[in-house]
């Protein structure tokens, strides 16, 4: 049987997680441009916990946009699983953030400068999306403790 999957694009501008989710990645893409390539460790530290958070901020996008309904059938509550890989992003994100600042903001180099500005830049964006995904953790967990089981709400009736 051939598998039928239908986009749900309205998730992502008329829902704050949506809205969310889209500053996750625009955030998450800075930190990336700004911080690569990598050579010191705070940089390897800093860039593994952007990329890992964005290839999961990805999967969760696809989730709600195509792959709700097939992956819902494993019986597995990923709102629980969301709230907590989100939590463990907010963590990770504060952790590289502060390696990432600590390490720069005192270092001057004429000939390297751009560099080094080019890290610091990373990592105010790094702050900038631990607060986002802060805000995140929150709204999932709201939605979590209001549907703890995770399954899908009925639509309001009109």
């Amino acid at each position: 049987m051939p598998l039928m999957l239908e986009l749900k694009y309205e998730y992502f501008p008329a829902t704050w997680p949506g809205r969310i989710k889209l500053l996750e990645l625009i955030f998450a893409f800075f930190c990336l441009v700004c911080s690569a390539p990598a050579y010191w460790d705070t940089q390897h530290w800093f860039l593994f916990v952007v990329v890992v958070s964005f290839i999961g901020t990805i999967f969760f996008s696809l989730y709600y946009l195509c792959l709700a309904e097939p992956l819902n059938k494993l019986q597995v509550n990923w709102l629980m699983v969301e709230f907590w890989f989100t939590a463990i992003a907010t963590f990770g994100y504060f952790t590289a953030f502060i390696a990432m600042l600590a390490d720069f903001s005192g270092a001057e180099d004429e000939e390297y400068q751009y560099w080094i500005d080019a890290n610091i830049a990373a990592g105010v964006f790094g702050l900038f999306n631990d607060i986002v995904y802060g805000a995140g953790a929150y709204l999932i967990y709201v939605d979590w403790k209001a549907n703890p089981t995770g399954a899908t709400a009925p639509p309001p009736a009109v």
